[in-house]
């Protein structure tokens, strides 16, 4: 098959999309198929280059007030339909719900290609941006009815959670609809460590238990309620946190570490090495994510498969990986006292906590990213052969 997929980034610009979009991309390349992406440069300007096969047509780049490291692609429908008919794809899959959808939409074509697209994202991510007040309701009304208009011109929709789908479904989705997991690399995300393991002192992590959170240090990450969650923590035990990320929220979050004086508790890491990651995972006694707005979360998929206990809002799609009680606890919303509390009782009920632990990995188990390469290979067989 030739595939032809469209993204807002692609690596070295980093986010849960991105990472996505990559590996989907590499395994395709794997099981035989052809496969190019059009995505944003994040040098800004256009060029061409390979990655594992895979090949990258990287468009303007347009900087992105809300995320910097995030550049916008802009391509016209009229490149767009010079570069398909170059490659010729069996199925074109968009990976992006903003602009390069509604530019891909606009593309007269003389045999259309299979024209699907994935959503990641919720209407209400882009209202934690902006400071409506009163209308934020309205603007989120708008938004939906903007994103079911735009989905509603693709032959059918991928969601990564049962979740996510039904919220759509809701809003009035009419294309037919699959779910697939993003996935995780359970073979390298496990429990046990690898020999010679030294990610405590290369990276010098103060002493257990250590609350590990990942991901883009961005508002809609909700990470202050995570550091006010530490000041009650802090007040009855030592407990460290490990931030990993880097984003526009690091000023404004170290300002708040050190209002609150949790300094020598709280640990920002920033950046780092993927290779590094599922020993740092190993390292830690429990995962915490408080986001609002996440239609999966592979932070959260990595924790669950390491066995780690996690301590999440309820909220979106995460009461898909975290049971109550079972595996972790779900959290009240905005509610940094009810966070610190869940993540005290982990901490100070370790057989609880190693319970919990097993319960993650069985839930882990489901989303092996072998099983969703099968899935997407089984589901463009599938829409090739309609």
């Amino acid at each position: 098959m030739r595939i032809l997929m469209f993204s807002h980034g692609y690596l070295p610009t980093l986010s849960g999309v991105t990472l996505v979009v990559q590996k989907i991309a590499r395994a395709m390349v794997e099981r035989g198929h052809q496969v190019t992406v059009i995505t944003a440069s994040e040098k800004h300007m256009p060029y061409q280059s390979e990655d594992q096969g895979v090949r990258l047509q990287r468009v303007l780049g347009i900087p992105n007030l809300f995320w910097l490291e995030g550049p916008i692609p802009f391509i016209t429908p009229s490149a767009i339909r010079r570069l398909a008919d170059q490659f010729k794809p069996d199925i074109i899959h968009n990976h992006e719900n903003a602009l390069l959808s509604t530019l891909l939409l606009q593309v007269h074509w003389q045999t259309r290609p299979k024209l699907i697209s994935s959503c990641y994202s919720l209407p209400c991510y882009i209202t934690q941006y902006l400071h409506l007040g009163g209308l934020e309701a309205w603007f989120e009304r708008r938004m939906w009815k903007l994103v079911i208009s735009n989905l509603n011109q693709y032959e059918h929709v991928v969601f990564c959670t049962h979740t996510h789908q039904r919220d759509f479904l809701a809003h009035g989705l009419r294309p037919p609809t699959t779910v697939i997991s993003n996935g995780v690399n359970i073979q390298r995300y496990r429990p046990e460590k690898e020999p010679g393991e030294d990610i405590e002192s290369r990276y010098h992590l103060p002493a257990k238990p250590r609350i590990l959170s990942v991901g883009r240090l961005m508002k809609d990450k909700k990470l202050d309620l995570l550091i006010q969650a530490m000041q009650g923590v802090c007040a009855e035990r030592e407990a460290h946190l490990l931030v990993v990320g880097r984003g526009s929220e690091r000023l404004r979050l170290r300002a708040l570490i050190q209002q609150l004086n949790l300094e020598p508790y709280i640990h920002l890491l920033g950046y780092v090495p993927e290779q590094d990651l599922p020993a740092l995972y190993r390292a830690c006694d429990l995962f915490a994510i408080p986001s609002l707005v996440e239609v999966q979360s592979l932070p959260a998929l990595q924790a669950a498969v390491t066995g780690l206990p996690i301590v999440a809002a309820n909220s979106a799609a995460l009461p898909e990986l975290v049971r109550d009680g079972e595996n972790g606890f779900l959290v009240e919303p905005h509610n940094a006292h009810e966070l610190g509390d869940a993540i005290l009782h982990i901490l100070n009920h370790p057989e609880d906590a190693r319970q919990m632990g097993q319960v993650s990995l069985e839930i882990g188990k489901a989303h092996d990213e072998q099983l969703t390469f099968q899935a997407y290979e089984q589901f463009y067989q599938g829409l090739v052969g309609d």
